[in-house]
């Protein structure tokens, strides 16, 4: 099936249904969610931060009352209900990785991401389903692309990180990992994003080093 008719008759109802079940199974307002699970953000929420509340519940969260993610939970009450190609595409979309890349070309809604912690990831399109985003450059942004027909999906626009550098934020994260293994346990980069899910939302927000160059006075 081709993209555009995977999206429209497939991927969208499912997503709309996706985020309805796991706002529902959150019993909570965003603004709530924000407050306790990203206390690290400040001020008013961005479209991007609005965005990813809602990712972060559909794909990350583990409610309490199901002792698994919300996609999980989702994916065993309605696969009865869903058709052969629904079922096909929630299945790719339940481990769907959250991840850092940079646009190496955009054309018609579609950016060309290239993974910047894993260089042996093969280059994927993406399309943002909102149309509200377009990448700057090079510059880094994080996104969960969701598999739909040929080509990838993000259900609204990615987390960016300001006037930092891809290789700057790549390098941070590479960082983080690095903590991460000598403090928790032993992971690769994929296994420390799944289990440090909101480590990219974090470093969205860290201050780059500041020059402790001092500069004489004349």
């Amino acid at each position: 099936m081709e993209f555009g008719a995977a999206l429209e008759t497939t991927a969208l109802p499912l997503l709309a249904r996706l985020a309805r079940f796991a706002q529902g199974a959150a019993d909570e307002s965003l603004e709530s969610v924000a407050r306790s699970e990203f206390p690290f953000w400040r001020g008013k929420l961005s479209k991007a931060q609005g965005a990813r509340l809602v990712d972060y519940l559909m794909f990350d969260i583990r409610p309490k009352h199901f002792a698994r993610r919300t996609v999980e939970q989702f994916a065993i009450e309605v696969a009865a209900s869903l058709d052969d190609a629904g079922r096909a595409m929630l299945e790719q979309w339940v481990d769907a990785p959250r991840r850092l890349y940079r646009a190496a070309d955009w054309s018609g809604g579609f950016a060309t991401c290239v993974d910047l912690l894993d260089e042996s990831r093969a280059p994927i399109d993406v399309f943002d389903v909102e149309g509200s985003w377009r990448p700057a450059g090079d510059a880094p942004f994080a996104l969960r692309a969701l598999r739909v027909g040929p080509a990838y999906a993000c259900a609204g626009p990615p987390l960016t990180y300001g006037d930092r550098t891809a290789a700057d934020v790549a390098d941070a994260m590479r960082r983080r990992h690095l903590d991460f293994v000598r403090t928790q346990r032993i992971a690769g980069m994929d296994d420390f994003l799944r289990l440090a899910p909101k480590a990219l939302d974090e470093e969205s927000v860290a201050q780059t080093s500041v020059s402790t160059i001092i500069v004489p006075s004349r």
